[in-house]
């Protein structure tokens, strides 16, 4: 839809949009018996016959729908786009069957129809309040707009806490009005229940029976993948449709099965509460204030066997480590799969994949790195950054002289050129006064105009030739005096003796070990060398530094200089 609007956009300059909006309460399109909510379509076709019996010059509307949406805030993604084509200047008109489909909340809705919206001069028509901003021109409806915007707030406060009133109610009868079905169930054909999903329920029974014998997560996890169990991500998405999916069994997957009690037929309604109504905050309830509603489905396990698991859960628990911040931490990823690597306790030496852990035949299981080693390695690299950034300095310092003397020159070049073309101007104006005064004949005139004229032009094409080039020194010293910032900010670190995690996370965005022991590591900065480079300085820096800065530098004048991606040979 946006990418139409964009089109249109480009064709015509200018927009209408017809805004449709439904709260997520409404429930037509979450049962599944139709394709969009039937208050849509209602509001589809009153915008529609409105425009065609009131607006039928006023051209074509595009749609932006918000199907399953509060009212009661903006964050609505076809809220979202419709401000940004407002903030573009490309919209005319909207229109929308009536302000509560707007916005619910009346400050909000009050910001944007008093401010917002004729700052960027766009019309706004409300259908059944039978208002349209054209009517009231630099007045934007006054307090009775304000009242209607206040009231429609008060409305959705008070249905808001009826319909959670509603729901609460039938949560507590034992009803199933938690959305989609958790893995190893799905949704029964009576409404608000859930059946056992038998192929998925064996699975869950697996995992149960290897916790309660005191199998580890890990452990768990691994038997999955050896035996090529599907994901419950990858299952549901087979299931359901579109889903976000994960290939691999993980800590993380095994042990929110492990500790839903859904599995035993019991349903633990309130896990959190909303702060308030309208807002996205939630705050969540503790386990032992949580209330339990008993055999509310058929059960895949005992609660015996749960209870079980849960010994499995709170043995492998890990405490906190109390040693100083790693550097590295969260900067390592895996070439492989693209995961965080891990070190485990602080006396760990070496970063490992986590991934290796559920999938023996990854390749994975060869991505390690010692950690002082790739401090040193970090370390040498940072220092290696340092002083290219010290040779840029001087580089860009000696050819901002040699700019600045071009500039100077080419400076007094423009001016003489413009006194040549004023010279040739003053002399066609002599040459019209003396035609005029009958001093000189007309042919004589012309033939004389013609030979100033094409001097005069091409005095004009060095002038303007010259101008490109004294326009082009000042943007290369612009972006000169740029990457000199930026040089001078890296300069600060070059005598720097040891990693820091501020340091780590302010210059290094990440750093990948491959399977094949290459690292490459990726800067938070981007440094781009000039035309030339003094190699003796280079081969100078080098010979201070080890061999592993040598293997860290050359790639550098190997990539045109580019310091964004640096790999360093291991």
């Amino acid at each position: 839809m946006l990418e139409s609007m964009e089109k249109l956009n480009l064709l015509d300059g200018e927009i209408n949009i017809s805004y449709m909006r439904l709260s997520k309460e409404d429930g037509d399109t979450e049962t599944g018996g139709l394709e969009e909510s039937q208050s849509i379509s209602s509001q589809r076709k009153c915008i529609q016959q409105f425009i065609k019996s009131q607006l039928p010059d006023l051209g074509p509307f595009e749609e932006i729908v918000d199907d399953g949406y509060t009212g009661t805030n903006m964050n609505r993604p076809g809220m979202q786009r419709l401000l940004k084509l407002v903030e573009a200047g490309v919209v005319k008109t909207i229109i929308v069957r009536d302000l509560s489909r707007f916005s619910r909340d009346y400050l909000e809705a009050g910001h944007y129809l008093e401010f917002i919206l004729p700052l960027y001069d766009v019309r706004f028509i409300s259908i059944n309040d039978r208002f349209d901003s054209m009517d009231y021109g630099e007045s934007t409806g006054g307090l009775e707009l304000a009242i209607r915007n206040l009231v429609n707030q008060m409305y959705s406060r008070d249905i808001s806490r009826k319909i959670k009133s509603a729901v609460d109610l039938r949560k507590l009868s034992g009803a199933y009005v938690y959305g989609t079905a958790p893995y190893g169930y799905k949704k029964g054909e009576e409404r608000c229940t859930i059946v056992v999903d038998d192929e998925a329920a064996d699975v869950v029974r697996q995992i149960f029976s290897w916790a309660a014998e005191g199998v580890t997560i890990t452990q768990i996890a691994k038997k999955l993948n050896d035996r090529g169990v599907t994901t419950p991500s990858v299952y549901l998405a087979k299931v359901r449709g579109k889903y976000p999916t994960r290939p691999i069994w993980s800590f993380e997957s095994v042990r929110n099965i492990l500790k839903n009690r859904i599995y035993t037929g019991d349903t633990v309604p309130f896990r959190s509460r909303v702060v308030r109504v309208g807002s996205d905050k939630v705050k969540q309830i503790p386990q032992e204030l949580q209330q339990v509603i008993p055999e509310t489905h058929e059960a895949i396990i005992s609660r015996e066997m749960f209870y079980k698991a849960q010994t499995t859960i709170k043995s492998t628990k890990k405490s906190k480590p109390k040693a100083e911040p790693n550097p590295l931490t969260s900067l390592l990823v895996c070439g492989c799969c693209g995961n965080r690597l891990s070190k485990g306790k602080s006396q760990n030496k070496n970063w490992l994949c986590a991934s290796a852990r559920y999938q023996t035949d990854s390749e994975c299981s060869k991505v390690r790195i010692d950690d002082k080693k790739m401090k040193d390695i970090l370390l040498r690299a940072i220092l290696t950054q340092c002083r290219i950034a010290d040779e840029q300095i001087h580089e860009i310092s000696r050819l901002n002289q040699s700019a600045a003397l071009e500039e100077s020159a080419l400076s007094k070049e423009q001016k003489r050129l413009k006194n040549r073309i004023e010279d040739c101007h003053v002399s066609t104006m002599g040459l019209y006064e003396e035609y005029v005064s009958g001093n000189l004949s007309k042919e004589e005139f012309i033939r004389k105009r013609e030979e100033i004229g094409p001097k005069e032009e091409a005095l004009k094409a060095q002038l303007g030739e010259m101008e490109k080039r004294i326009e082009m020194l000042k943007e290369k010293k612009r972006l000169g005096e740029s990457q000199m910032e930026i040089s001078s900010t890296l300069t600060q670190y070059q005598n720097i003796s040891a990693l820091t995690p501020e340091l780590a996370k302010e210059l290094v965005k990440q750093i990948i070990i491959n399977p094949d022991g290459s690292i490459k590591i990726e800067w938070m900065f981007r440094l781009e060398l000039p035309d030339r480079i003094d190699m003796d300085r280079i081969n100078q820096a080098r010979q201070h530094g080890t061999e592993m800065e040598t293997e860290i530098m050359m790639p550098l004048v190997q990539e045109n200089f580019s310091l964004k991606k640096v790999v360093v040979p291991y």
